[in-house]
C-alpha cells in the first residue's frame, strides 16, 4: 500500500496495520504510543540531517519494526553516512534528556519506558546490517577502501551474519519459553533489503544524475545527448549509458518504433526491476505502474 504526502511517497508494508490492530486489541496501546514517539524522534533526526545536506526525502517506507527514509539525493560524498548517523544520535539525545529528568527526580513510568525504548532503537540501529543506520555508515566507511560493488557484498555478508545471530537467539529464547517471535521475523526483512540493495546502480551514478536533474530544475543549461539502445539491452546497460557527464535521453528501439526514457526513468527501472532485467520488460512494468 502506498500514497503520497506532499511530494513524498509513503509505503506501508504488509503487517503494519495488523500489528497496530493487535496492539490495540491486546491492550498494548501504551507500548505502541511509546514506540511511535521514540521512532518519530529517530526519523525526524534523519529528516533534519537530509534537509541540512541539501537533499529531499523521496520515500518513507513503514515496516512493523520501524521506518526507512530514502533520500532523493544528498550533497557531498559524506552525506549518506551523516544522514544515517543522525537517527541514532537523535535517539540517544532523547534518552539523555530523559535520563537527566530521572536524575532530577522528574518523570513518570511513561518517561522511564520511553528512555529504554529510545535507547534500544538507537543501539539496534548501530548494528552493521542493511538497511539499518549502522549498515549505511559501514557502507560509507567501506567505500573509502573498496569499490561500491565489493562494499555491498561485504555488507550483505554482515547482514547475513546478523540475521543468523538473531535467528539463533530467537530460537533459543522460544525454546526457553520466551515469546521472542519478533527476532525470527526481522532476519527476512534485513536479508530482503540487503539483496534489493545489490540490484541498485552505484551511488556515484545516482549522484551525478540527481545533480544534473537539480541543475535542470534551477534552469542551468545542460549539454544533452541521445543514446539509442535495443529493448533487448538490460537496465544495467541503460544505467551505464547515462553515467556520462551529459544529461542523457535514452531512445529504446522496439518492434513498433522508439520509446524515450529519461535518466530518472532509468533509475526507477533499476529500483523496480534490477539491473539485469531486459529493457523491454522494464518498460512494460514502468508503463503499467503509471
Amino acid at each position: 500500500m502506498k500514497f503520497r504526502v506532499g511530494g513524498t511517497e509513503v509505503r506501508l508494508s504488509f503487517g503494519v496495520l495488523p500489528l497496530l490492530a493487535f496492539c490495540i486489541v491486546a491492550g498494548e496501546t501504551r507500548a505502541l504510543l511509546l514506540s511511535c514517539a521514540a521512532l518519530s524522534v529517530h526519523e525526524i533526526s534523519h529528516a533534519i540531517a537530509i534537509g541540512n545536506l541539501g537533499g529531499r526525502i523521496a520515500r518513507i517506507s513503514l515496516y512493523p519494526f520501524g521506518a526507512v527514509i530514502t533520500p532523493e539525493w544528498l550533497k557531498g560524498e559524506q552525506g549518506d553516512w551523516i544522514a544515517a548517523i543522525a537517527g541514532p544520535l537523535g535517539s540517544f539525545a532523547l534518552s539523555g534528556m530523559l535520563a537527566v529528568l530521572r536524575t532530577a527526580g522528574v518523570g513518570s513510568a511513561w518517561t522511564e519506558e520511553l528512555f529504554h525504548v529510545s535507547l534500544l532503537i538507537g543501539l539496534l540501529n548501530l548494528v552493521p546490517a542493511y538497511p539499518l543506520d549502522g549498515g549505511r555508515v559501514c557502507r560509507a566507511l567501506l567505500l573509502r577502501f573498496v569499490s561500491e560493488r565489493r562494499a555491498r557484498t561485504v555488507l550483505l555478508i554482515f547482514t547475513a551474519l546478523v540475521s543468523l545471530g538473531l535467528t539463533a537467539a530467537g530460537g533459543y529464547l522460544i525454546l526457553r519459553g520466551v515469546p521472542a517471535w519478533t527476532l525470527l521475523a526481522i532476519p527476512p526483512f534485513l536479508l530482503g533489503s540487503a539483496f534489493a540493495e545489490q540490484r541498485m546502480p552505484d551511488a556515484g551514478i545516482v549522484a551525478r544524475v540527481m545533480e544534473r536533474r537539480e541543475a535542470l530544475r534551477s534552469g542551468t543549461p545542460q549539454k544533452a545527448q541521445t543514446v539509442i539502445l535495443s529493448d533487448a539491452a538490460t537496465v544495467g546497460d541503460a544505467i551505464l549509458a547515462i553515467s556520462q557527464s551529459r544529461y542523457t535521453i535514452l531512445r529504446i528501439r522496439t518492434g513498433t518504433g522508439f520509446v524515450e526514457l529519461t535518466e530518472s526513468d532509468a533509475l526507477q527501472a533499476a529500483a523496480r526491476c534490477g539491473l539485469k532485467t531486459p529493457l523491454k520488460t522494464a518498460i512494460s512494468r514502468l508503463t503499467a505502474g503509471k
